[in-house]
Order: structure tokens, then C-alpha cells, then sequence
């Protein structure tokens, strides 16, 4: 089932502001394109872009390369990008499946 986003996720697909760059670099596997960016400054991904890269993936808005809705796919994700992750940005995307 398809999910509505909330005001600012919505504002911030509409506007492609940097907080929907990072969110879209993480689900098309682009992550280091962001970091040849200067501005973005922060080269580890936080649990603001987890959150909103998965309420763009349930609006069904974006399509990814990145699977974050299977156990099989975050595993994956949190070992390609490991030396980006806090450990409580792995606690974050295993915790739909504990």
C-alpha cells in the first residue's frame, strides 16, 4: 500500500533540496557522487536520510537500486556502506526486523 508523505518530505522532493539529494544518492547506490559535492559536507549517512529515503521508497515516488524493505537487503546495504554507518544508524535499519 502506497503511503503520503509528510508536509516536509513532500517540500523536500518537490524542491530536490539537499535533504532529498542525500536520501535519493543512498537508495541509487550513489552515495560518493554526494561526497565530490563540498557543501554536503557530512560524508556518513544519519538516520534522517534512512528515514526519508524509506518514506520515499513506501510513497512510492523514487524508484532504487537499494533494497531496504528486506532483512537480505539491508544486510547488504549496511555491509557495502559500513564505514558511512553510526552504530545506531545499523540499530535503525535492522529494527524493523527484530
Amino acid at each position: 500500500m502506497t503511503k503520503e508523505l509528510s508536509p516536509r518530505d513532500l517540500k523536500s522532493l518537490i524542491n530536490k533540496d539537499d535533504r532529498f539529494k542525500r536520501a535519493e544518492a543512498l537508495l541509487q547506490n550513489l552515495w560518493e557522487s554526494l561526497l565530490l559535492d563540498a557543501h554536503f559536507g557530512m560524508t556518513t549517512i544519519t538516520r534522517e536520510d534512512i528515514s526519508l529515503a524509506r518514506h520515499l521508497i513506501d510513497a512510492e515516488v523514487i524508484s532504487t537500486v537499494v533494497d531496504l524493505r528486506t532483512f537480505s537487503g539491508i544486510k547488504k546495504f549496511i555491509m557495502t556502506n559500513q564505514s558511512r554507518l553510526s552504530e545506531d544508524v545499523i540499530r535503525t535499519l535492522k529494527e524493523p526486523f527484530l
